[in-house]
């Protein structure tokens, strides 16, 4: 009886706070001109967390349906790969039309990394709670202009990262990019059409995290500029599948060489 009795008292006072709490955050200020009092029965068998969880049910059961709407539906399985996978150019490409789209100035590519993209696309029904758990993290969108010499180090850095294997990690997912790997050597590399230039800087579209040196990628480091867009990946990832629902297209992605690894 201890126990019920003590239940009890924590859920009569959790209530009390919780009124009091409500009571307090009101911008307006109210006078009691009539109080009436009662006993309200609380069930004895109602636990702390069945407590909680009956205030929680309500928003749980709203973040579920929006969880589980459909947002587009997918031609083919997509999952990271090396030196490209389906997943990464998919992401790549879109990230590159949105920055392209909301910046004033040309955006040469795009470069993020296979550890940030957390879970496969399947084919299929997509759904919005998907894309939270391929993008589980609050990384923004931003564009870095960096030195022709930094460039020798990012593109050193694909070339390192696309040669290992059996790796999830393994592979540099870009976009606007092209280049081919071959006996250790780097050739023909094309950025936005156009034969690399290392005298020229060039406008890169990642996350911030990758900005700061994320996955070792330091040619980020002290760039020429850095220019924050304020959008995160996962929203710009989300926006394009549901303009492409809106547009009837579904979801694809091909591997068209644009980093060609010669074994």
């Amino acid at each position: 009886m201890r126990h019920k009795t003590t239940m009890n008292y924590y859920l009569k006072h959790i209530l009390f706070f919780c009124l009091a709490i409500l009571l307090i955050s009101c911008k307006e200020q109210y006078k009691l001109t009539n109080s009436k009092s009662g006993n309200n029965e609380i069930n004895n068998e109602l636990s702390t967390n069945n407590f909680l969880e009956t205030i929680i049910l309500p928003y749980r059961i709203e973040l579920d349906l929006k969880m589980n709407e459909v947002i587009n539906t997918s031609l083919i399985d997509m999952e990271v790969g090396s030196p490209e996978g389906l997943l990464g150019n998919f992401v790549c490409d879109l990230i590159h039309i949105k920055a392209k789209e909301i910046s004033d100035k040309p955006v040469d590519f795009c470069l993020l990394n296979n550890g940030g993209l957390r879970t496969p696309l399947p084919k299929g029904e997509i759904t919005r709670g998907k894309i939270f758990e391929l993008m589980p993290f609050e990384n923004e969108i931003v564009i870095v202009e960096i030195s022709g010499k930094n460039m020798l180090d990012l593109i050193e850095y694909i070339k390192i990262k696309s040669v290992i294997m059996n790796s999830r990690k393994a592979g540099v997912p870009v976009s606007g990019l092209r280049m081919i790997i071959n006996d250790d050597k780097v050739s023909d590399v094309k950025i936005a059409n156009f034969a690399f230039d290392a005298n020229k800087n060039y406008r890169v579209v990642t996350s911030d995290y990758l900005a700061n040196g994320g996955d070792h990628m330091d040619f980020f480091l002290n760039p020429i500029s850095i220019e924050n867009t304020g959008m995160k990946l996962r929203d710009a990832i989300l926006a394009h599948i549901i303009n492409l629902n809106h547009e009837e297209i579904e979801l694809n992605a091909t591997l068209d060489g644009r980093i060609y690894y010669a074994e």
